[in-house]
């Protein structure tokens, strides 16, 4: 069962050069990853086809823009993009932001 069970903390790194996803797992259900970014990173707006995206911020304050919609969403927060909607972080703050990504299906890239 060890293989099941991941500790947060030993997968959360970040880096001064560009926002981090840090994967945890992925089955043929779902993907689970872990994405941090500095003040002033960014993750640019993509497309998934297949799958819903829920985002959950763990920590932080980020802006997601979310189609055509721009949301600010700060800890304990969450937003459901569905399929073939475009969807991206900007972290505006001066704090780290931690938000955890849940896709299903998994995603194809």
């Amino acid at each position: 069962m060890d293989n099941y069970v991941k500790d947060l903390k030993r997968v959360t790194h970040f880096s001064e050069d560009t926002a981090l996803v840090n994967s945890m797992f992925k089955s043929d259900q779902l993907q689970l990853d872990v994405l941090n970014l500095n003040s002033q990173q960014y993750i640019s707006p993509e497309i998934e086809p297949l799958s819903d995206i829920i985002y959950f911020v763990l920590r932080g304050e980020g802006v997601f823009e979310v189609g055509d919609e721009v949301l600010i969403l700060t800890r304990n927060t969450t937003v459901l993009v569905e399929p073939g909607v475009s969807s991206g972080i900007i972290n505006e703050s001066d704090e780290q932001l931690s938000v955890l990504k849940i896709l299903a299906p998994p995603g194809i890239h």
